[in-house]
């Protein structure tokens, strides 16, 4: 009965519709789907949009990281500081300097998330030769992920290999950036299945005092038996980075590649591992068991510099473990089947901190229990109901001494799904959500003493219409998000501050086009008005959000092994970083044209990326600053103007 109910969630392949026509057309299967459930679902009917972009797009778009891929997708905006994926930060539903904080990124379900401390995910973990697909869902999803799922999540799901196969992939590009990749894996006829891949990377960079050398290592092993499976995954990550810092107006004017002297030496080494054991077991024919143990360490050093005073070395250690344990099964009622969620999310954080301004030490345990009911109204209606309790106990230590930190919070959703028919899916949802306040939020970031911030709560509202009609799909999503107590940084003051009450409220419209065999057009057009409603900035606009961005996007396939890839994204101005008073210049806005190829003969892999092909020069993120004189400044992050990757691969099956 378990399995009847996998398949009773089918829904039209206009669910996700990121997925494009010529990709409809090669299988009418409809994905599996875990991120809505958190358990492999065919199609779960959530009132929610839910966008898949699958592997055939992946390699088509010759896309060399995650910043690539995922740059111009409908309701997401990118910030990068230096343009190769390495300090990017992915904002769903415009939060600007926080984006790393509110935007929940998993990948197989492990969060890359920091809950102790403000560092943003790291986006470069992910080599996407390892990934299957990736599933965007927008919107809230504060009861069924809790803690920093607030403008959405991001799940990057990864390959499971079917048969023995391996890999040999040799990359070259601008910048002297190289990019070298082994892999192997294989699956028994006794259950068992390995993936074991190696890479690393060099780059100069575009700018001056950037090179970066990484190392990954990556195993992952499953055992499927008659009644479930058990998996462990192990990554190794050894990162040396240089960091060039921000220019100023008439420094980018100068040389756009420049490096400005009070950043010399800037640098971050940090290695990391990450351990963790899964399991899933069937326990009758209606109820299965879930969970995941994990281990996860980062240790790092650096040099920050500031233009009013130089860097010194400094020390950053983090070590999270995480339970996360879910109950999985159906409930008859008079309407059908209902698929129930029930689990727990444990992580307990040790971090410390230690710069010439003290020491920032952090105990900090969080601890969760959610419900996610998914009930047949009739046979064109679901509703989805959630309800998620939380606590967070924060020890803190600084060189003024310690304090106590606790908090609770509930979160609850409600929505409802309605397919009339294959070609139409309306839905409404409204979903509570929330964000624990950082140490580094807590605490001043100058003087290390605590400043009591109060923790983020909110409520998300969203509908949406999907129309699929031939070759042509549509999707319409209309949303409000209101906010107390939004943590942010005031760049004026050096201090964490609460925002009193924000509300952001926006559109995104998004479609497919099959023109022909050969040929598809996509694109979208997302419109955020994100402003602060309360408190001494009444009125201002959220930093670092444009209004408006957009994508246009074709798809050529000339033959069944060779396509081209072209697209064009853009972005209207913004407020930069820190200015919450609306008083500094703005970054302008910008429109770039990005182009691939992707070619397959026999075992052989090519692909070719060129971003933005018209050499246009432009910053994609900036930020408020002080000079030598202690004059508030803009500090630009200039992007890099024309280059290109290379790639080959070689399959062994």
């Amino acid at each position: 009965m378990y399995q009847q109910l996998r398949t009773l969630w089918v829904a039209p392949l206009l669910l996700t519709p990121i997925y494009s026509p010529s990709s409809q057309a090669d299988t009418q299967l409809a994905p599996l789907m875990v991120s809505a459930t958190r358990s492999e679902q065919v199609n779960p009917l959530i009132p929610a949009s839910i966008q898949v972009i699958d592997r055939q797009q992946i390699e088509r778009s010759a896309a060399n990281n995650l910043l690539q891929l995922l740059n111009g997708q409908s309701g997401i905006q990118i910030s990068s500081l230096v343009g190769d994926g390495s300090q990017a930060v992915v904002d769903m539903r415009g939060f600007g300097p926080t984006a790393g904080a509110n935007t929940l990124i998993l990948v197989d379900g492990r969060r890359l998330n920091n809950s102790g401390d403000r560092a943003n995910p790291d986006l470069n973990s992910i080599d996407l030769r390892r990934v299957e697909r990736i599933e965007i869902v927008q919107g809230s999803a504060g009861t069924l992920f809790g803690n920093q799922a607030v403008g959405g999540m991001i799940n990057i799901i990864t390959r499971v290999p079917e048969k023995l196969s391996g890999q040999v992939s040799a990359g070259v590009g601008s910048d002297h950036h190289t990019n070298l990749h082994l892999g192997i894996g294989n699956q028994l006829d006794n259950g068992l299945s390995y993936n074991l891949s190696a890479q690393q990377k060099k780059s100069d960079n575009y700018r001056e005092q950037n090179e970066i050398e990484r190392t990954d290592l990556n195993l992952r092993a499953d055992y499927r038996h008659r009644l479930g499976k058990l998996f462990l995954e192990q990554q190794w990550i050894d990162d040396e980075q240089e960091n060039p810092g921000s220019l100023f107006a008439e420094e980018l004017a100068a040389d756009r590649r420049q490096s400005a002297a009070p950043y010399d030496g800037d640098y971050s080494n940090t290695e990391s591992s990450v351990s963790r054991l899964g399991v899933s077991q069937d326990l009758n024919d209606q109820w299965s068991l879930e969970g995941e143990l994990t281990y996860r360490k980062n240790e790092r050093e650096f040099q920050n510099s500031f233009r009013t005073f130089p860097g010194s070395p400094a020390t950053q250690d983090r070590t999270v473990k995480s339970f996360n344990p879910r109950l999985i099964g159906s409930l008859s009622l008079p309407t059908g089947d209902a698929l129930i969620t029930a689990g727990a999310d444990l992580e307990r954080t040790d971090y410390e901190l230690r710069t010439s301004f003290g020491p920032q030490i952090l105990d900090q345990s969080i601890d969760a229990i959610y419900l996610q009911l998914l009930a047949p109204v009739n046979e064109e209606t679901t509703l989805t109901l959630g309800y998620r309790h939380a606590r967070v106990d924060n020890q803190i230590e600084t060189g003024s001494g310690s304090d106590r930190l606790d908090d609770r919070v509930d979160a609850a959703s409600a929505g409802l799904n309605y397919t009339p028919n294959k070609q139409l899916r309306l839905f409404l949802r409204a979903d509570e959500n929330y964000r624990f306040a950082t140490v580094d939020e807590h605490t001043n970031v100058v003087f290390g003493q605590p400043v009591g911030i109060d923790n983020q709560t909110g409520r998300s509202y969203e509908s949406g219409i999907e129309w699929q009609q031939g070759q042509l799909t549509t999707q319409l999503l209309v949303y409000r998000l209101d906010l107390e107590q939004e943590i942010s940084f005031d760049a004026s003051g050096f201090v964490n501050t609460n925002l009193e009450e924000t509300r952001r409220r926006g559109a995104s419209l998004e479609a497919q086009w099959q023109v022909t065999e050969q040929l598809s057009l996509d694109g979208s057009l997302s419109y955020t008005d994100p402003e602060i409603t309360d408190g001494p900035f009444k009125g201002n606009r959220i930093p670092m959000v444009a209004s408006r961005s957009a994508k246009l996007a074709g798809h050529w396939q000339f033959t069944s092994a060779w396509n081209l890839f072209m697209e064009g994204v853009f972005s209207s101005e913004r407020v930069v970083s820190g200015d919450f008073n609306n008083t500094l210049e703005t970054l302008p806005g910008y429109g770039v044209l990005n182009t691939g190829s992707h070619f397959r003969t026999g075992p052989w892999h090519a692909s070719l990326r060129i971003d933005n092909l018209l050499d246009k020069q432009y910053a994609n993120s900036a930020a408020a600053g002080f000079d030598s004189t202690f004059t508030q400044r803009v500090g630009y992050f200039p992007a890099p103007e024309r280059n290109f990757w290379m790639t080959v691969n070689y399959l062994i099956e």
